[in-house]
């Protein structure tokens, strides 16, 4: 039926004359793209890609990447734990949250510097030329972990013609945001450009325990430039930034009231039941997230007699820490849980390309990166944590396991007992790519890439475990497997074998070939239509999170060796395997009277997927036979009339496993992914107006996607499902206004005003033994603000 529906909009434009013929004239803005690491117009590449530019980030209030997803459809955003926990996925892939061993299947690069994780991606926007998200695998072109898409980010260079600008913005939740830009000439040959931004606000959810908010903000970021224009006709663009943040996130609501929030509620707990959309939390203590990043690049472009060389260098640090309340409880019965990552990257690209030849231009270049992580988390029993225990247990269950080894019952459960861990990753990524664009006639051109790649990772990871229940070896002192497995259930730190050992050396090395086959054809000077064939690459995944154990032969291994493992310990996995993406994909490009329409029918699929799944200690870390979506997608903007712009954007999926029989569920081949919708379409309308010598817009967006469920586990979706709280459905109303005249703009904006209510994912609680509590993360609730702008 969708299929349908997309060729009957194509064909309405065809045949009610919107689409003009090779005779008639049209007039749309040029909108240039880096898609293909040149510059081209949008309706040039034959690549699937939405544009966001300056003007749609500012009317639709677009604070950072993550807001991305409410004009996008085929992008999704999923914010958890913390404001650095969080994932972007493009037609329903992605991953790379929680464990800092997998890396994300979106690649973000800004002013095309790779940034590896959330929390190097996290500061508000700075002056922006533009926003290109490409979708399906990128991998020829842009190499690192872009198996589902890429989110290329493109700042506004310096200016040799002066000029500035300073916004202050007030808001719902006592949001105040402070901007300024200015850029201009040094000299004749040098230009500059400064930008600073500071953003607070509270939060949207009320901590009844603290009496603080949660889901804050409190950022602040300054970038400089310098851009030169040098003796021999080359370019040098130098930037340096600097962020920082310092928040309380993230909310949380019961998605099912269990026997872990009932025995919670006895201690001091107090979540409300089966609600997650209360605006209440009850946390012991305020979770916080704090960090840093810091970078500086070089971009050095010299065009030369048919062709030009450009290179990117640049250095990298970036640093988190957190302290999570995990039981999410107003019960002291978890310590507070500190975890901190640090990372630094250094990145270098070379690119030398063609300068617009008649028949064949052509692109080669090369790539290196290499990051350094040092990754530290620990998590400990709580006052309370004995008690909510013993609620669990048979009378007497306590002291009778301290009976049969001799201990004293005190030191069973005991507070300030648990875990530390502590890991390390080094990982040095190489690649080669090249691409020709061959012009096969007046109308048809084909274009043919290829990159290799090799990835190598080096990894560490120990544990401190002073969990007496975690040491104590149940099967040599008798008791029967399926006692010794029901106290295994019961640690909240699980034992996990240190490496490198003697049977593993933590060690990694990938390497790859990725290709992309395209045609274009021009039907006439409004039509293009193109397709083809790409494939994408991410390397082996390292589990680093509690459940990372020795697999079977590592076991085997440390036997052999002479050094087995802790007692009281299950096998586990170590990593996973590299993913391999490939798309089919079939394209038209449409210049329309005013505006233009994309359309896009595809079927991606990923070899290997890294699925990693919360059990409620750890992750799981498991490859996929087999992920994959066919669909379609398109992008309309046009104007009917000379003050009116509509925008429709929709992504259309069919998303399933063909292959999971090892997943943390059991066999999921043939079902559909959690959390991924079918439908999800965006839409909006702009009026522009003039009155009395301003300027003006209202704008009016909406947000639709259609219902997914939240959990892959069956049983557990059925149990949240029976609270009303099992499926995600979006149906959000944004608008914004704004008036402006000589220097002067003031406009005013709503999100969410129809109070649109949905949970962003669902988890089993960390510390319920029973699996019957489950928690969600709401989504953002409705805030408004104003904004005011002088330029000089």
């Amino acid at each position: 039926m969708r299929y349908i529906t997309g060729t009957f909009l194509f064909s309405f434009l065809i045949l009610s004359g919107v689409v003009h013929s090779q005779d008639s004239t049209f007039s749309v803005e040029e909108v240039i793209v880096t898609a293909t690491k040149t510059e081209k117009t949008l309706q040039e590449v034959p690549v699937a890609v939405s544009v966001v530019t300056a003007d749609t980030i500012e009317k639709a209030n677009i604070t950072d990447i993550y807001d991305l997803r409410s004009i996008i459809p085929s992008l999704d955003s999923r914010r958890f734990t913390t404001p650095t926990e969080a994932t972007y996925v493009i037609r329903g892939f992605g991953n790379g949250s929680f464990n800092p061993g997998i890396e994300p299947s979106v690649a973000v690069f800004i002013d095309g510097v790779y940034r590896s994780s959330m929390q190097a991606q996290i500061a508000d926007l700075p002056a922006i030329e533009r926003i290109e998200v490409l979708r399906g695998p990128q991998s020829t072109l842009f190499g690192k972990n872009a198996t589902a898409g890429v989110i290329n980010v493109v700042t506004k260079k310096p200016s040799f013609e002066k000029s500035s600008y300073v916004t202050a913005s007030v808001g719902s939740n006592n949001m105040k945001k402070f901007k300024y830009y200015t850029t201009g000439p040094l000299n004749e040959t040098v230009a500059y450009s400064l930008y600073g931004n500071v953003h607070k606000a509270d939060g949207h959810s009320e901590n009844m325990i603290t009496g603080n908010t949660s889901n804050t903000r409190d950022r602040f970021s300054f970038r400089g430039e310098l851009f030169f224009e040098l003796s021999n006709g080359a370019t040098l663009r130098v930037t340096g930034d600097f962020d920082e943040y310092d928040e309380i996130c993230c909310a949380v609501g019961s998605a099912n009231y269990g026997v872990g929030n009932q025995i919670q509620a006895l201690l001091g707990g107090g979540i409300i039941p089966n609600n997650p959309f209360t605006e209440k939390v009850f946390f012991d203590f305020d979770p916080v997230t704090e960090g840093d990043n810091s970078g500086i690049s070089l971009h050095y472009k010299k065009e030369r007699d048919g062709n030009t060389l450009e290179s990117i260098t640049s250095v990298r640090n970036s640093f988190n820490e957190n302290v999570q309340d995990v039981d999410f409880d107003g019960s002291p019965t978890v310590a507070p849980s500190p975890l901190s990552k640090d990372l630094e990257a250094v990145t270098q690209e070379f690119r030398l390309y063609s300068n617009n030849n008649e028949k064949v231009n052509w692109l080669v270049g090369a790539y290196y990166y290499q990051e350094d992580m040092v990754f530290n988390e620990s998590i400990y029993f709580g006052q309370t944590w004995r008690t909510y225990v013993d609620a669990f247990l048979p009378t007497g269950t306590i002291s009778g396991i301290a009976a049969a080894f001799g201990i004293p019952d005190s030191i069973l459960f005991a507070s300030g007992q648990g875990g530390t861990e502590s890991a390390t990753q080094d990982n040095t990524t190489t690649s080669i790519f090249g691409q020709l664009d061959i012009k096969l006639s007046e109308k048809l051109s084909a274009i043919i890439g290829v990159s290799y790649m090799e990835d190598e990772k080096t990894v560490s990871y120990s544990q401190i475990n002073t969990d007496v229940l975690s040491n104590l070896d149940f099967v040599a002192a008798g008791f029967p497997p399926s006692q010794a497995s029901f106290f295994r259930g019961l640690q909240l730190v699980p034992q996990f074998t240190n490496f490198p050992n003697a049977a593993q050396d933590g060690k990694s090395t990938d390497d790859n070939v990725d290709y992309t086959f395209k045609l274009l054809y021009s039907v006439n000077e409004a039509i293009s239509v193109y397709g083809g064939i790409s494939t994408g690459f991410k390397a082996s995944a390292w589990n680093i999170s509690r459940n990372s154990d020795a697999d079977a032969n590592e076991l085997a291994g440390l036997i052999a060796a002479g050094t087995p493992p802790s007692p009281n310990r299950s096998v586990g996995r170590r990593y996973a395997g590299p993913e391999e993406a490939e798309v089919i994909e079939l394209g038209a490009k449409i210049y329309l009277p005013s505006g233009y329409l994309n359309i896009a029918i595809f079927d991606q699929t990923i070899d290997g997927f890294q699925s990693n799944t919360f059990i409620g200690t750890g992750f799981v870390l498991a490859n996929a036979g087999s992920q994959s979506t066919d669909g379609y997608e398109f992008d309309l903007v046009y104007s009917p009339l000379e003050n009116i712009d509509i925008t429709m954007s929709g992504t259309f999926l069919d998303p399933i496993y063909d292959s999971f029989p090892g997943s943390a569920f059991g066999d999921l081949t043939g079902t559909t992914p959690s959390n991924i919708p079918e439908d999800t379409i965006a839409t909006s309308v702009t009026w522009n107006w003039d009155m009395n010598g301003w300027d003006g817009f209202t704008r009016l967006s909406h947000l639709y996607s259609s219902e997914a469920v939240l959990l892959e586990n069956t049983e557990a979706q059925a149990i949240i499902e029976s609270q009303g709280n099992g499926i995600r459905k979006m149906d959000t109303l944004n608008f914004s206004a704004g008036i402006e005249k000589d220097n002067l703009s003031i406009s005013l904006y709503g999100q969410n005003i129809n109070d649109d209510e949905y949970l962003t994912s669902a988890f089993v609680a960390v510390v319920d033994f029973t699996q019957t509590t489950y928690f969600g993360y709401p989504n953002n609730y409705a805030t408004y603000g104003l904004n005011v702008n002088y330029k000089f």
